[in-house]
Order: C-alpha cells, then sequence, then structure tokens
C-alpha cells in the first residue's frame, strides 16, 4: 500500500470526517459514535486514526478502537438502547461487536488497563495518551469536539517512520511483541527510538523465532515477517547506544 503521510492535524481530522462519509453504513455508524458520546465524552483513538494517517482513508482495515467515559454497565445499557445486543467482553473487559459493516471495541474509561491496575494515573484526557503500547497509537479524536489530542511530536515522527515505546508494562508480553513486529514490518517503520530498541533487545532474546511466528500466526493468521528479517533486526539492535535512535533496515 502506497504511503500517504498526513501534512497536518487539520488534514488528519479531515481524513477521518472523510472516513465516515463515503457510505451511508459508515454514516450510520459515526451516528452511532456521536450517540454514544451525547450524554458523556468518547474518544476514537489507536488504529484507525494511525493508519488514516499514514495511508489515507482507504488505508484502514481493522477495527474502531474507543474510549468512553462511561461505566461499562452503563456503556451496555447505551449499546442495548441501540439495538445492540449481540456483543463480547473480552478479558481486559473491553466491549466487542459488528455495526454497519464495521467492527468495534469499546472501552469504559474505567476498564482501561493501565488506569484499572495503578500504572498509570488518570487525570484528564490526555492521561490516555500514555496508556498505549506504542507512540504511533498515542492519538486521540475527541468525537463531541471533533479536534484531535496527540503529543507534539505526533506527527513528525509519523512523517519520519520513528517508532516509539509508551507503556513498557503490558499483561501480555508476547502480544506485546507481535503488535510491534506488525508495526515495524506492515507499516515501514525506519527508525526506533531508544526505549523501544532497549525493549525488543530483551524480547527477542528471550523469545525464539518459532514463538513468535506461532503466536502471531495463532492471533492473526497470517506471518509479517520472516527469521532473515529478525536475524537483521537484531543485527541492527546491537548497534544501540544507549538514549540515540537507531535506523533499522526492513
Amino acid at each position: 500500500m502506497n504511503m500517504k503521510v498526513v501534512s497536518s492535524h487539520q488534514r488528519l481530522k479531515l481524513r477521518i470526517e472523510d472516513f465516515f462519509d463515503v457510505s451511508e453504513e459508515r454514516k450510520q455508524a459515526r451516528a452511532l459514535i456521536d450517540a454514544l458520546a451525547e450524554r458523556s465524552h468518547a474518544w476514537i483513538f489507536g488504529g484507525m486514526i494511525r493508519d488514516i494517517g499514514l495511508f489515507g482513508r482507504g488505508g484502514f482495515t481493522s477495527d474502531i478502537d474507543l474510549v468512553i467515559d462511561l461505566s461499562r454497565e452503563e456503556l451496555i445499557n447505551a449499546l442495548n438502547r441501540h439495538n445492540i445486543e449481540c456483543f463480547s467482553v473480552n478479558k481486559l473487559g473491553g466491549i466487542r461487536f459488528h455495526y454497519m459493516s464495521l467492527d468495534f471495541d469499546i472501552w469504559s474509561i474505567n476498564d482501561t488497563w493501565a488506569f484499572k491496575n495503578r500504572i498509570v494515573e488518570f487525570k484528564d484526557t490526555y492521561s490516555l495518551l500514555n496508556t498505549t503500547l506504542m507512540s504511533w497509537d498515542s492519538i486521540l479524536y475527541d468525537v463531541k469536539k471533533k479536534h484531535l489530542i496527540s503529543p507534539d511530536n505526533y506527527l513528525h515522527d509519523l512523517h519520519h517512520r520513528r517508532l516509539e515505546l509508551v507503556l513498557q508494562k503490558t499483561p501480555n508480553e508476547v502480544g506485546s511483541v507481535i503488535k510491534i513486529l506488525r508495526t515495524i514490518y506492515n507499516k515501514r517503520v525506519q527508525i526506533l527510538g531508544p526505549q523501544l530498541t532497549d525493549f525488543l533487545l530483551q524480547a527477542l532474546h528471550e523469545h525464539s523465532f518459532d514463538q513468535l511466528r506461532q503466536y502471531e500466526y495463532g492471533s492473526y493468521r497470517s506471518s509479517s515477517f520472516s527469521v532473515e528479517d529478525l536475524r537483521r533486526l537484531k543485527e541492527d539492535l546491537c548497534h544501540f547506544r544507549t538514549g540515540f535512535d537507531i535506523k533499522i533496515r526492513i
């Protein structure tokens, strides 16, 4: 897929809005999101914004992640009011359902893993930016206010294909390593920040290629990296100097 890295927050906001305007189904999906946010606050975060920012509105094909300032019970009641009764609750408390050809994962802000386990202190909306695994996911679209919230260097890093670790603590380290590797190889990362480099050095020492490949295929039914890819990545990581970015070969 061709890279179409967005040039500004304003253009990224327009891409997100255009995504929901291309079909009647997506307009109805946006109407549902607006309705859920009507009595509270809701934010789209993570992969949708990242992929639309990198590849344009056609570059996003996964599920829409939302976090909402309602309790899980209030959220379920709100979904029921909109005739959404077929959903599942994952082991971390997220609510997953299919609506208008789109998959949704919605989280009560109280069920956000990093807040719930007191790894990140919730102070305000900006605290959500500190709960993601990777920097490219550390961006929010405020549904009510229709504006983006991100670190100041977000678009700079996106343009330079620089990826950094945000939150190292995780309920599933192997799953986190796979998410990072899939981002590196599927999203064409070129530069790793020092915290991410240090994390990968340790993780790739502890987990074998066969273990990682088996986990990835079991979770995604696809493979994004080869044994040669990981060998080359390990070579690049070995040139790491504490506190400095490194350029990688992909």
